[in-house]
């Protein structure tokens, strides 16, 4: 906040007589008294105000947002935080961080994208709080804070300070929302708060250098532009937002007004063309989106898709207007196919349509029209999640609101400011009216009490998976997603083998409803075969490991598991095989390597397992595992001594299979 001051011009008093001084002394402070909105002219009043409403707007953000400071990790926290190689590097891994996909260092996956700066910002926090959840979140509120106070700026003088108060609103608004809350809550977020913030930060730099021509200005808002795709690739929309600012609603100076965006368009290819360069050194696989990942993928014909992504933008309408019940997954079965024949589709459409005709005849008739740039922005900004020009990773997802919500607000504000204050220009004095007051307060307290009681349902996986599971029923991947909790988490917590019991019948019963729901759905069928192996049913195993590997050949996890039920019932070759398979599509996976040693030493190839089982703990200096099996290995061998070192090392947790 120290270079505020830039933002805005000086507008030093001529050097005149005392009394031309003494009569624009008297003016203002008459217009002070008389509650007239001061321009963005550099008056120290209006920098205090400035500074005191983003102040406020500050203390409203850890307002809503203070209860998540108590919450663990949660969702994917565990790919970018807790399990991430490079990022438990600290510093160290930094440079890990930037020449590899986002999750290379959790997982090799399809379709990977280039992300650094949020694990960079993990990875220093790493190096000094280690794995802090309260650290995480408490940086993801300090930085939601900072995106709406650069939001409140940016507004404020791109109306040059005529509806400062409407910025205001629009800003607190945005604080305040709950369809906000999965950014803020969820630490892996972070992409979405830097990609906000940059591109904010960028959008101040570029109206600063159209003020006062400075070139640094323009290269340093290049540069924030460039940080923001290196947070997140989202922001290429503003290749479709720059343009309605600076050659429409900011049309002072052309020349400056192609430089921004030349320079914005030099920011996404130099972009684009580090994410290729690292994407491919990296070898990643591009393949088709799948069907748990984005439902569209699946559906029936190219009208049932278009349609239902109609029905898709008018369901992120009614979020925007009713933001309740909000929900972590929209994936199969959330929302069904529909055809053009359902009238929520015809409806959505017409929407979209008027808004879309309403935003550009209002801009053509009036290019400095606020309601044209609000619904405009909306609109653009929305439209690379829409899944209407093509099919992106997921069908629907409220964190796809967070840079779209920012119309939506304004327009909000505007309404406020045309039919409940009925000025064409708020004051700020304006907003302790009474008329305001009624109707922004209880706004506010409806939007606070949802956005802080979602939050109690971010505490952990399991809280919000089984919270949201109940508003969605028949979401394939919240079933599954809940009985792998169950499976995993709860069933190891668990002491009392009765207990245990129980939970672990329980957590079937929402994995057989999820592959009930979704057949096709690899991870669950795959969650399914686990348990029942957990549970000693070995032949209903097999039966939901051939299902996984049918929709998924070259899933080499489901390889492994498979693999063990062919070890416990003694199939030795059926089982090596499969482990065989396994690392040749994932070299490193040591898992696999230390089951091939099992298998190798029940063959009574001692000397073979001894290398594979070398060849896990070299990928995995942590799996102890290996170190009981050398033992019985090297003693099978008559070589005592590397038997009774590999004894001594040997951990206390013995292999579960």
């Amino acid at each position: 906040m120290k270079n505020n001051e830039q933002f805005f011009s000086k507008n030093k008093p001529p050097q005149n007589t005392p009394s031309l001084q003494a009569a624009t002394v008297k003016n203002t402070f008459k217009s002070i008294n008389n509650g007239n909105n001061l321009r963005a002219s550099g008056n120290p009043l209006q920098k205090k105000n400035i500074l005191l409403l983003s102040l406020l707007l500050t203390v409203a953000s850890f307002f809503v947002y203070a209860n998540t400071l108590k919450n663990g990790y949660a969702m994917d926290d565990v790919e970018v935080l807790q399990q991430n190689s490079f990022v438990n590097k600290g510093f160290a891994g930094i440079p890990e961080l930037l020449s590899t996909p986002h999750l290379f260092g959790f997982m090799i996956a399809p379709n990977e994208t280039y992300r650094p700066l949020s694990l960079v910002m993990f990875a220093v926090e790493f190096q000094f709080w280690g794995a802090n959840p309260v650290v995480g979140h408490f940086f993801n509120v300090l930085l939601y804070a900072a995106c709406a106070c650069l939001l409140f700026l940016f507004l404020s003088r791109v109306f040059d300070g005529r509806k400062n108060a409407v910025s205001f609103v629009a800003a607190l608004l945005f604080v305040m929302h709950p369809i906000h809350t999965e950014v803020v809550a969820n630490i892996k977020s972070r992409d979405e708060l830097l990609c906000f913030f940059f591109a904010f930060l960028s959008l101040n730099l570029f109206l600063t250098y159209l003020k006062n021509s400075k070139r640094s200005m323009l290269v340093s808002g290049i540069f924030a532009m460039f940080l923001s795709l290196l947070s997140k690739e989202s922001v290429v929309t503003f290749i479709g937002v720059i343009p309605l600012l600076f050659f429409f609603y900011k049309n002072a100076d052309r020349k400056k007004s192609t430089m921004v965006f030349a320079g914005t368009c030099i920011a996404v290819i130099a972009f684009l063309g580090v994410r290729a360069i690292v994407l491919s050194s990296n070898h990643n696989v591009t393949v088709p989106v799948n069907m748990m990942d984005n439902a569209l993928a699946g559906a029936p014909g190219i009208a049932t898709r278009l349609a239902t992504s109609i029905l898709v933008l008018g369901n992120y309408l009614k979020l925007l207007l009713v933001p309740y019940p909000l929900s972590i997954d929209y994936s199969f079965n959330s929302i069904p196919f529909v055809g053009f024949g359902d009238f929520r589709v015809i409806i959505s459409l017409l929407v979209y349509v008027c808004l879309l005709g309403v935003g550009i005849y209002r801009l053509f008739k009036n290019a400095k029209d606020p309601w044209a740039l609000a619904i405009l922005f909306y609109l653009v900004t929305l439209s690379l999640f829409s899944n209407v020009f093509f099919l992106i990773g997921s069908g629907m997802s409220e964190r796809f609101l967070f840079f779209p919500s920012v119309g939506f607000c304004l327009v909000l504000a505007l309404a406020i400011e045309k039919w409940i204050v009925q000025m064409e220009h708020m004051t700020l004095p304006a907003l302790k009216s009474r008329n305001i007051i009624l109707v922004l307060l209880p706004l506010l307290v409806l939007y606070s009490s949802i956005t802080i009681g979602r939050n109690e349902e971010w505490v952990d996986s399991e809280t919000l998976f089984e919270s949201d599971l109940k508003k969605v029923p028949d979401n394939s991947r919240l079933n599954y997603c809940v009985g792998f909790a169950y499976v995993t988490g709860k069933y190891q917590a668990a002491s009392d083998p009765a207990e245990k019991k129980a939970i672990l019948e329980k957590g079937i019963g929402y994995l057989r409803k999820s592959v009930a729901i979704c057949p096709s759905y690899c991870n669950a069928q795959t969650e399914l075969g686990d348990a029942y192996f957990i549970n000693k049913q070995y032949d209903s195993a097999e039966v939901h490991d051939r299902l996984a590997l049918a929709i998924n050949p070259k899933a080499s996890e489901v390889m492994n598991n498979l693999a063990g039920v062919y070890f416990v019932t003694h199939q030795y070759a059926k089982a090596l095989a499969l482990c065989r398979q396994a690392v040749v599509i994932r070299p490193r996976y040591a898992q696999a390597y230390y089951n091939i040693g099992l298998c190798l030493n029940n063959l009574k190839q001692f000397d073979s397992s001894v290398v594979y089982l070398k060849k896990a703990l070299e990928l995995d200096p942590g799996f102890r595992q290996s170190d009981e099996m050398l033992a019985k290995d090297y003693k099978a061998l008559k070589l005592e001594d590397s038997s009774k070192k590999y004894e001594a090392l040997n951990s206390i947790k013995r292999p579960q299979q």
